[in-house]
Parts: structure tokens; C-alpha cells; sequence
């Protein structure tokens, strides 16, 4: 198999454990694979930096009320232990209604074989109301 195949699944593979940890609201589980000193650069805010802040950002997001997120991978390029994802996501509140969606990018490094997000920033391709 490719090098390049077998990053993309990795990265898919993580995914598919952040938008099911979304769907069971469990902002520990979103916040795990991040790195140590991994950071999340919303719009509008400020950095959110460490695991424990990464956890609290994403409990706000499911307080909000969003229940359900859907990820669909564009691109993913590899550098040694760093990889970078250019992605769309999609998110959700009850009854499946669309909260937002747009796009992001993640800068992903190997950790003790694992790939955690290191720097994850996205935002919205809706219009402002």
C-alpha cells in the first residue's frame, strides 16, 4: 500500500473517532488526540492551547448545541512525522438541522505512532446573517 493511502486512512480513521465522540458528546474523547501542546484556532476567538483547554472548547461547542459532526477529507499531504489535512466539515444541532459548515485545516504529528492534531483551524462557509 502507499505511504500516501495509508496516511489518508490514518487521518480518516481519526476522524471517524471525532465525529463519534461528537455524536456521544464526550469533549474528554475530542480532546485526546490532540497533542500535548496541540492548539484549536477558531474564528472570532483567541488560541485555545493544551488538552484541557481543547476539552473545554469543545464542550462550549456541544453546550451550543451541536450533536453530531460530519468530516469529508479534501486533501492530506504528508512531511516524515507531520502531516497536514485540508478538509470540510459539516456540523449539527437536533434533528440533524445544520448548524454550520465550512472547512479547516489540521497540521497532524506522529506521537508514539499515533497521529494527534497539532494545530486544528477552521471556519464557516456560511454567510453571516
Amino acid at each position: 500500500m502507499a505511504e500516501s493511502t495509508k496516511l489518508r486512512e490514518a487521518i480518516a480513521a481519526a476522524n471517524e473517532k471525532f465525529m463519534a465522540a461528537v455524536g456521544e458528546q464526550d469533549a474528554a474523547g475530542l480532546a485526546a488526540p490532540y497533542t500535548k501542546g496541540g492548539q484549536v484556532l477558531p474564528p472570532n476567538a483567541d488560541f485555545v492551547t493544551g488538552r484541557e483547554a481543547v476539552q473545554g472548547f469543545w464542550q462550549a461547542v456541544m453546550d451550543m448545541g451541536i450533536r453530531k459532526a460530519s468530516l469529508e477529507i479534501v486533501e492530506v499531504e504528508g512531511r516524515g512525522k507531520t502531516a497536514i489535512e485540508v478538509s470540510r466539515f459539516t456540523l449539527y444541532g437536533e434533528g440533524d438541522a445544520v448548524a454550520d459548515k465550512g472547512k479547516y485545516i489540521v497540521i497532524w504529528k506522529q506521537k508514539g505512532g499515533a497521529w494527534k492534531l497539532h494545530r486544528d483551524i477552521f471556519n464557516s462557509s456560511m454567510p453571516l446573517p
